[in-house]
């Protein structure tokens, strides 16, 4: 984030999909940078919430424990929010998140974030899901992960014609990619998620930003 010159510290929601270490790992990197490096930055003017599944306050716990260090006390407020499927938290700012349940660990959630009549999804990681694609209707970005072109291990992930079906199936304005184990241009994903998939399609890099 400061790489790209985002207002890092003034962030005030951090989501965890689930606790794989792809997603969950670089928390103690982010909190270390909150208490160290800020150099003339303030402190945050509100709290940070870490938000997750259950069970994301005692991953916290256990990650402070293996480096041998408490990043949780910090010069401001800091808070851990676990949310169960179907719960939702108010963002502020007329916002509100709510989750669902995915098909790929015990505590595994997608997030829709609703505000001032946009909406944006994040599948998170998840096998194929009809729920989901009730969950994520209409919304205006839609990101995705697409994780294979072909599946030969049985994951619980989504293939490209799984995303792509995802999408239409929700009717999103905007499909995002993400969250590839492959070169998507080497393999012209955005070709193939257009098979099924009829509206713009972003496949997302590191820096990648988008308006809607």
């Amino acid at each position: 984030m400061a790489r790209l010159r985002l207002p890092w510290t003034e962030l005030t929601h951090q989501w965890v999909s689930h606790f794989h270490v792809d997603h969950a790992l670089e928390l103690p990197a982010l909190l270390f940078a909150f208490k160290y490096g800020r150099g003339e930055h303030p402190a945050p003017r509100g709290p940070l919430t870490l938000v997750g599944p259950r069970g994301l306050g005692q991953l916290v716990d256990d990650l402070m424990a293996a480096f041998r260090t408490d990043l949780m006390e910090q010069d401001f407020e800091l808070r851990v929010d676990e949310l169960d499927p179907g719960g939702s938290l108010e963002l502020g700012g007329r916002a509100t998140l709510r989750v669902a349940k995915t098909p790929h660990t015990s505590e595994s959630l997608a997030l829709r974030v609703d505000a001032d009549g946009r909406a944006f999804g994040y599948t998170g990681d998840t096998a194929p899901s009809d729920e989901l694609a009730q969950f994520f209707r209409d919304v205006d970005v839609l990101l995705a992960e697409c994780s294979f072109m072909e599946d030969t291990r049985g994951t619980r992930h989504l293939r490209a014609d799984d995303t792509a079906h995802l999408a239409a199936a929700a009717r999103a304005r905007h499909l995002v990619a993400v969250h590839a184990y492959f070169d998507p241009e080497a393999a012209h994903l955005a070709t193939r998620l257009a098979r099924t998939f009829p509206g713009p399609i972003t496949v997302a890099t590191d820096g990648t930003t988008l308006d809607f």
